[in-house]
């Protein structure tokens, strides 16, 4: 009889054993597929997320996370329809149509909820934004450029499709300067907001002094030196790429300090700083280096830079064990083998060159120099402001 138990419960533990392998080869099976579908639908997190974890029940599988990507979320409901043991509670994010107006002069985003966390790109004030999720008052948020990473709620007005449509009107205004103020009373000193360029603010259609009164888009109200500020549609709706009105755009930035993760005239990376450029001359790009030599057109690179023409987009980074290219760096060409960027080595703006003997040579940018790209209307990744804003709230970029 002994014997007899002994066995049987050899018997019951081999079976436990045999259903356990099973399980864990199930696990693994679809969380192998979680990754390819992954790199299907969201290959860069920086625009689309697919972010699932799997977790193993008594008798059953659990997803949970949440994905940006429709498309993802069905194959994943598909998915556990088809089986039983399979539960999906993954989150599709963007089906509230929630939206929101950038209310500060330059809004820090990052790249986690949270102050201590990497900042990764900046907004201006009135810029369109989608509110995907939210996390002890930070927003993940999708800008213009189709970037997803986390702002403060403090920075953001809370806005719907019909608020952001009457918002983007004929009273819109953009400031042009370098910096600004919005001041309680013409000549005041008391400041209701600071202004940079390319922030957007709406006129209420009074004049005193000079100065226009301008309302904010919390609704706050204040005076700003008419000077200051220019027509919406100049900046929204270019006809084409000027690429020396680019050019001195981007000179009159030189000397202004590099910040990692900074897009605005306050401080840039380098993508930052070329992003800058050419969004206040009417267009949004992508945010990142890596992300803008997908942009424009190719331009052939050879040792005399014969087929560059100024205002094209040099990039820099090294080769990955694979021979895949990593792009980290990027400025403008400005002819005569020199460049202007932004660069951490430097600390500021500035030119160098890329032939040796000159006395700026920058030897390690030459030989780090990979690709160079010629953006114009038309080509990828260049899109007029008003077309990108309206992309976004609009929700035709996120579906």
């Amino acid at each position: 009889m002994r014997n007899l138990t002994f066995y049987l419960f050899l018997a019951i533990l081999f079976t436990a054993c045999a259903s356990d392998d099973r399980a864990n080869d199930r696990l693994t099976a679809l969380e192998d597929q979680l990754q390819e579908w992954k790199g299907d639908y969201a290959p860069d997190r920086r625009t689309d997320r697919l972010e699932v974890s799997v977790e193993r029940g008594q008798d059953s599988l659990l997803l949970s996370g949440y994905t940006t990507v429709a498309a993802a979320w069905r194959r994943l409901d598909s998915l556990a329809a088809a089986d039983p043991e399979i539960y999906n509670e993954v989150r599709l994010l963007g089906q509230r149509d929630s939206f929101g107006l950038v209310r500060v002069s330059v809004a820090n985003i990052r790249t986690e909820p949270g102050h201590s966390q990497e900042l990764t790109s900046q907004a201006l004030m009135g810029t369109p934004l989608e509110l995907l999720d939210r996390d002890h008052g930070w927003y993940l948020v999708r800008t213009p450029d189709r970037y997803l990473a986390w702002l403060e709620e403090g920075a953001i007005q809370p806005a719907d499709q019909g608020t952001l449509a009457d918002w983007f009107s004929d009273d819109l205004r953009t400031c042009v300067p370098a910096q600004s103020n919005v001041l309680t009373a013409p000549g005041a000193s008391t400041i209701v907001s600071e202004l940079v360029a390319g922030d957007l603010l709406q006129v209420t259609g009074q004049t005193r002094s000079g100065h226009q009164e301008v309302r904010l888009p919390d609704g706050r109200t204040g005076w700003v030196a008419a000077g200051d500020l220019a027509p919406y549609d100049a900046l929204a709706t270019p006809e084409a790429v000027q690429t020396e009105e680019v050019l001195t755009t981007a000179f009159a930035q030189v000397g202004r300090p590099y910040l990692w993760g900074g897009t605005s005239p306050k401080a840039m990376d380098c993508s930052g700083f070329t992003k800058t450029a050419y969004y206040l001359n009417g267009y949004v790009i992508p945010r990142d280096a890596s992300q803008q030599v997908h942009a424009g057109t190719d331009v052939p690179l050879d040792d005399d830079f014969s087929a560059l023409e100024r205002g094209d987009l040099l990039f820099f980074g090294n080769y990955r064990e694979d021979g895949s290219e990593r792009v980290t760096h990027v400025g403008f060409y400005l002819g005569e083998g020199r460049f202007l960027h932004a660069g951490a080595d430097n600390g500021y703006i500035t030119e160098n060159s890329l032939r040796e003997g000159d006395a700026d040579y920058a030897a390690h940018r030459r030989n780090s120099l990979l690709r160079a790209r010629r953006l114009e209307e038309g080509t990828p990744g260049v899109v007029p402001v008003a077309e990108a804003f309206q992309e976004l709230y609009t929700r035709s970029s996120s579906r």
